[in-house]
């Protein structure tokens, strides 16, 4: 990086170019190994890497052009270039001979152009033909088409784009002088286009043209895995010359060739539990049901598995800041609140961003109207109110959304404001909810002292975009009126104990599709390919 510095005028030294301080960062990155390691590899993995290693060529191809149009300037005036870019910058270097490569082309592009060997690929209905309208960029055919009064009927149009969508097809397919291939694929949602009939009449048997077995994949995996159910098989000479070939592949550097990568060679983990015997077990009222629902859900999400909060998420937790800081008594406070810090959610400006607004500002109007009408019933005793309480094992800790008191009775009241969309709408479901179970139990524990003790049930109030517009409330009842008053304890004692053990299993439900972690599932299709 010495050579790379500027003199005390802040000048750049002689040869030094944007180039030059690129490879310079690169070099000193450190990474190229590993990138072209993991793309030789395959995979997804492999896939980002040789994206990422595209990246880093075309950002170098970007220096040199720069350096060869304007040798004078320094790498900080690259920057400045590349940041001006609306659009990628074209080259006027010459290019690789197109002798002996594979060209990737339009049917335009293609346009008076021969090879011996032409591929159409992806004649599949609704994209050969295209029928969608379509103009051009400024759109000038319908300006010239109503300056000269010669608009056509939808029908029309429709018609002259079929022509002009036949007419790419044959240009694709006479560029063939020797060998043709159109491919197409039919499936539960894709068939193929009515063009592969005209191409192949005969191919159609009963209505429905015949499967065609694709060749291997020429792809690293691809071979691994074919010389993997080789050594597998039965016959003995297939499963040597298998084996002979895996072990050169590994000799080369290639991971999935190594038996010490599979999984079958891999040993069992060791039967070893989260938490000793003698450890607390923490556990957070908001996860329960989700333990509940699935342990291995559970898990992975509460170990960062979960990925990047969205932005209905983000939405629910600055109005519960908002909310928590300013108490719910006027609407004006809360509104002006969310506005001030609604930049921090970082939401693109448009009008996706105010809608998402608005439905900010009506959760924080649905809690105002909720306090109206129960100011008389209960008080109000406070927002995010923390609370820390060991059952057994397991410590119960957490805050809840609202805190109130019976004005009458003195009885403890905790009201947790949901977000989202989905429901609890039967009412034997509400009774034995853990989430608001385990904040009656936090109450009767004397997780609030100044409030009381005794419970009066615990409610869900729904702010969300799917709410009515009166406070939508969900109560469970006090749990000493319920058939057995100890089912939230115990519930908190059996998930602390399984949160502790050592294996966590899949428990598939009618919930799975939306589930945020179900590539690592091994319940779920996506989980097993991993």
């Amino acid at each position: 990086m010495s050579a790379c510095r500027r003199d005390e005028h802040g000048r750049w030294g002689v040869g030094v170019t944007a180039e030059a301080v690129l490879w310079a960062i690169w070099s000193a990155l450190g990474v190229a190994d590993g990138w072209r390691d993991e793309a030789l590899r395959g995979g997804l993995r492999g896939a980002r890497a040789d994206r990422d290693l595209d990246a880093v060529l075309g950002l170098f191809g970007a220096a040199a052009r720069y350096a060869d149009r304007l040798p004078g300037r320094g790498p900080d005036g690259f920057l400045d270039h590349i940041r001006g870019q609306e659009v990628p910058g074209d080259t006027l270097v010459p290019r690789a001979p197109s002798d002996d490569v594979v060209q990737v082309l339009t049917p335009a592009a293609a346009a008076g152009r021969e090879w011996p060997l032409v591929c159409v690929a992806g004649v599949q209905e609704g994209v050969w033909p295209d029928l969608r309208l379509r103009g051009s960029l400024l759109g000038s055919s319908q300006l010239v088409d109503l300056l000269t009064s010669s608009q056509l009927s939808t029908v029309d149009a429709q018609a002259a784009v079929r022509y002009d969508e036949t007419r790419l097809f044959y240009v694709a397919l006479t560029r063939a002088t020797r060998q043709l291939v159109v491919t197409a694929v039919r499936s539960d949602d894709e068939q193929p286009s009515v063009y592969l009939d005209l191409v192949d009449p005969a191919g159609v048997e009963e209505g429905l043209r015949a499967f065609t077995e694709p060749d291997r994949v020429l792809s690293m995996a691809a071979i691994v895995g074919s010389l993997r159910r080789s050594a597998a098989g039965e016959d003995l000479i297939d499963r040597q010359r298998a084996a002979r070939l895996l072990v050169d592949l590994a000799d080369h550097g290639v991971a999935a060739a190594d038996p010490a990568s599979w999984w079958t060679s891999v040993p069992a983990p060791q039967a070893r539990p989260r938490r000793g015997d003698d450890t607390p077990v923490r556990v957070s009222p908001s996860t329960l049901e989700r333990f509940q629902t699935c342990p291995l859900q559970w898990l992975i999400t509460t170990s960062g598995g979960s990925g990047p909060s969205h932005a209905a998420a983000t939405i629910g937790t600055l109005v519960h800041e908002v909310v928590a800081l300013h108490g719910d008594h006027d609407l004006g406070t809360l509104t002006d609140a969310i506005d001030r810090r609604w930049p921090q959610l970082g939401l693109a400006h448009g009008w996706v961003s105010e809608r998402k607004r608005h439905e900010a500002h009506d959760m924080a109007r649905r809690i105002v109207e909720y306090a109206a009408q129960h100011r008389d019933t209960w008080e109000f005793l406070g927002a995010e109110q923390p609370f820390d309480v060991a059952v057994g094992r397991a410590v119960v800790r957490g805050s809840v959304d609202r805190l109130e008191r019976h004005t009458r009775t003195g009885e403890v009241r905790v009201v947790d404001y949901k977000t989202g969309t989905t429901k609890v709408t039967k009412p034997e479901l509400l009774a034995v909810h853990p989430q608001l179970g385990a904040y009656q139990v936090a109450v009767t524990r004397g997780a609030f002292p100044e409030a009381g003790s005794v419970s009066g049930g615990a409610a869900l109030l729904y702010i969300g975009r799917n709410a009515t517009k009166a406070p939508d409330v969900r109560l469970q009842p006090p749990l000493a009126k319920a058939d057995d008053p100890g089912w939230a304890e115990g519930l908190i004692e059996a998930s602390a104990e399984g949160m502790a053990a050592a294996t966590f299993a899949a428990r598939p439900s009618d919930t799975c599709d939306r589930c945020v972690v179900r590539g690592s599932c091994p319940a779920q299709p996506d989980g097993q390919a991993v």
